[in-house]
């Protein structure tokens, strides 16, 4: 039984339920006193490319059962990666959800819930490598934010009385929060660096009349190693013309038969039909090139919230003016920036007040900071009013940056800096997390942060509490422990600070004076940020100073005597974010609970 792609949940939340969507293998198991069988969706035994997983499911405590699944192989967070399958299969795991056979008894027809009701009793105690789809609490909306925030391709919701059909079916709906699909490989570029190697390859779609139209190329997601497998594998399916409709004037190309298919994440279809920011993940030996073709959600149902005025396209004036002036980036690099990495930066924007600096004419020049929107705003942009405390003014209409057109709005505006509070518009007194503002000494470089950051990060490991480093952009580095939900902006404040002068009581070269005068060459650990209505520069954002750097959030290894923050910058981060993924996302899962301080 296989889903629909959908646009959007179900309205009738009341008859459909929810379980995470797994990216990997698709897989059939029949199971008899002990005996596996391991099929995919196209009849390739599975069994001798995942041993593991068929040895796994022959310890079921079952006679007999037919399982259907997902071959996974989980990152260090637990959450699916495909490109990991491609590593090796010591990794991989099923994790199913649902069931059809069971000891003599055909299923197929009872409603969805007596066999998920079946197959949980199966999986009570399941063996290593087996587990149960993770059904999703909530409505449809909530579930899929769910899935977005813990790096999940989408959801499946499934109808309660839905019966297993061998098609395609409206009784099951995939909602997808990131853009994957197969993709038939019909040609290649050569590597620049390497004859031997391909350097990106040219992908198309199967049309209605059976002809593959062309659908972009891909360039990234590859190693070295892989680059040189794929070329020759593909050198030898060479032929001498472009096996699409529509193929591009490619300088170079090489040709292939239509045999090979990948799976590739991208941002969205343009207008002409292609592909804008793919990477590639892997390959798909269980699919066949004739059903690959391009997935287009169904209409019904629609969404649940509208916006109250749609947004328009965002025309950049003045295009081409300098912001950077001695790196040569203008204001279209910037919005070019902000579209590439939209993805990751309105994962942690969404819904949470920001506070903008503009630079209209450049970094050389004066900039200014704005936090209360005006008239100036567009009234498709949302915007939130945020309660002040003490001031003349009662409350600050902050923007929330929640699409594409909103990020496009802040190059327009010649927004370089971005920074956001710590909590969002729904629940304003409760962060998302606890952050700690490593900042050098006057005089001093990332270094001094660089050893503060490395004791901070062996206390927060004594306590065990998660943490992400990032860098600012310039010389300091930002920490960031996730909170759970139900700590007031006090609660964190008073944790962060009170571990802030724990630190600098022992540590001679770290102090929480905010005096700079009265810091004597010591770096400033600055705990005052976790305050209502304070704000941190956000992940990405650009810093107004030469080079154009990206407040870039780092791995721990990373954080060494060899960073240097001018390496993440408005050039490198789109290909970085396709190499690491985004490093952030750990920040906006569930929350640590914070221990007791003695």
């Amino acid at each position: 039984m296989l889903a629909t792609l959908a646009g959007a949940p179900p309205e009738d939340d009341g008859n459909w339920v929810y379980e995470l969507k797994y990216d990997g293998f698709r897989a059939i198991a029949a199971i008899c006193s002990g005996e596996v069988a391991l099929w995919s969706r196209n009849q390739i035994d599975l069994s001798d490319r995942f041993p593991h997983v068929a040895e796994a499911l022959a310890k079921l405590k079952v006679r007999e059962a037919v399982v259907d699944g997902e071959i996974v192989a989980v990152d260090e967070k637990g959450v699916p990666r495909f490109q990991l399958l491609q590593g090796g299969a010591h990794r991989a795991r099923i994790v199913l959800f649902d069931l059809l056979w069971l000891d003599g008894e055909d299923l197929r027809n009872r409603p969805w819930e007596e066999r998920r009701g079946a197959l949980e009793k199966i999986l009570r105690n399941p063996p290593a490598g087996v587990s149960l789809a993770q059904r999703l609490k909530g409505d449809g909306e909530e579930a899929l934010r769910r899935a977005a925030i813990e790096g999940y391709e989408g959801i499946i919701a499934k109808r309660r009385d839905s019966i297993y059909e061998m098609r395609r079916s409206k009784q099951w709906l995939k909602i997808k929060a990131l853009n994957t699909q197969e993709f038939v490989i019909v040609g290649y570029q050569p590597s620049s660096a390497s004859p031997n190697e391909i350097g990106s390859l040219h992908l198309a779609v199967r049309d209605d009349d059976g002809a593959f139209r062309y659908a972009g190329k891909v360039g990234t997601g590859f190693s070295s190693k892989l680059r040189k497998e794929l070329w020759s594998e593909l050198s030898r399916d060479a032929v001498p013309s472009p096996p699409v409709k529509d193929p591009p004037r490619a300088r170079d190309a090489t040709w292939v038969r239509p045999r090979l298919v990948a799976q590739v994440a991208f941002t969205e279809w343009t207008s002409d039909h292609r592909l804008r920011h793919p990477s590639f993940l892997g390959l798909r030996p269980d699919k066949a090139p004739e059903e690959v073709v391009r997935e287009r959600p169904v209409h019904e149902p629609k969404p649940k919230r509208t916006r109250k005025a749609k947004a328009p396209e965002v025309i950049l004036t003045n295009p081409g003016r300098l912001l950077y002036p001695r790196d040569g980036i203008t204001k279209q690099d910037v919005a070019d920036y902000y579209e590439a990495m939209a993805e990751p930066m309105l994962r942690s924007l969404r819904d949470r007040p920001l506070a903008l600096e503009h630079w209209n004419e450049g970094i050389d020049k004066p900039s200014w900071f704005h936090q209360h929107l005006g008239r100036e705003a567009p009234g498709w942009l949302t915007t939130v009013m945020t309660p002040t405390r003490g001031g003349e003014r009662k409350a600050v209409r902050h923007l929330v940056v929640d699409s594409p057109a909103a990020l496009r709005w802040l190059a327009q505006m010649s927004v370089l800096t971005i920074h956001m509070w710590a909590s969002r518009a729904k629940q304003l007194e409760q962060p998302d997390w606890i952050v700690f503002d490593l900042d050098p000494a006057k005089g001093k470089g990332i270094e001094q942060a660089i050893d503060a950051a490395n004791v901070m990060r062996g206390l927060l490991e004594t306590l065990e509490l998660p943490s992400v480093p990032k860098t600012s952009g310039k010389r300091g580095i930002h920490i960031f422990v996730p909170l759970a939900a139900g700590y007031t902006h006090e609660d964190a404040a008073e944790f962060a600070c009170g571990i802030a002068r724990a630190v600098a009581a022992r540590v001679p070269w770290m102090t929480t004076e905010r005096s700079l005068t009265r810091r004597r060459g010591r770096l400033y650990l600055d705990c005052m940020q976790n305050a209502y209505g304070k704000t941190v520069v956000a992940p990405y954002s650009l810093r107004a100073v030469d080079g154009a750097p990206v407040s870039a959030p780092l791995k721990w290894e990373e954080v060494g005597k060899d960073l240097d923050p001018g390496k993440f910058n408005l050039r490198t981060m789109p290909e970085r974010l396709a190499k690491v993924g985004d490093l952030f996302e750990p920040v906006l899962r569930k929350g640590a609970k914070l221990p007791k301080l003695q």
